[in-house]
This record gives C-alpha cells, structure tokens and sequence, in this order.
C-alpha cells in the first residue's frame, strides 16, 4: 500500500467520523437507512480513489471497513449511545455502505 492510498484511507475515516456524528443525530427508521447506507459507502469509495488512487482489494477492504464503521457509530449514537439497543435498520445501513464502498474502491469484477 502506497502513501498515497494511505492518505485517502485517513481522508475517508476523517469523512466517516464527520458522517456518523452528523447521521447520529437522525433515526434509522423508515427510507433513510436505503438511502444513507449506499450514498455513505459511494463517499467514502470515491474519497479513497480520487485521493489515494489505489483500486487493489486491500484498499477496497480497508475502505469497506470504515464505511460500515461510521454507520455502525452512527446507530451507536442513535440508540442514546448505548441505552438502547442498536436498531437492526442501522446495522443493513451499515452493511449496504460497506457493500458499496467495496464496490466503488475495487470496482466490478472483470469477465
């Protein structure tokens, strides 16, 4: 892994924490989890490609991993931080963000 595509790994976390402290403050109920989780996974897979300039799986792994990361931090604070329980729509969320950040950073698999 390069510097580079380390730096837009570090520039995707900054936006994931900026995302989940913004998106904590809403409910995962109703339509916004289908459309947050892929418009959150479509952000942070673009900021790791414009900037790192890096599409290998690792880096697609790594990007994944922060998309479902600021989702799931965001339900965490939706649920009163930890008073309730995490909603079940925040962790599909979670998962479609994580799905598409995959996609966008390693693109679709090559026949």
């Amino acid at each position: 892994m390069s510097w580079r595509a380390l730096l837009g790994l570090l520039c995707a976390a900054a936006a994931a924490v900026l995302g989940a402290l913004m998106l904590g403050e809403y409910e995962f109920t109703g339509s916004l989890p289908f459309a947050v989780g892929p418009m959150f996974g479509l952000v942070i897979g673009e900021l790791v490609v414009a900037v790192g300039g890096d599409r290998s799986r690792s880096v697609a792994l790594a990007a994944a991993v922060v998309a479902f990361g600021g989702i799931a931090w965001a339900g965490w604070i939706d649920s009163t931080q930890g008073l309730e329980p995490v909603k079940g729509l925040a962790w599909l969320a979670a998962g479609l963000a994580a799905t598409t950040a995959w996609f966008r950073t390693a693109g679709l698999p090559r026949r």
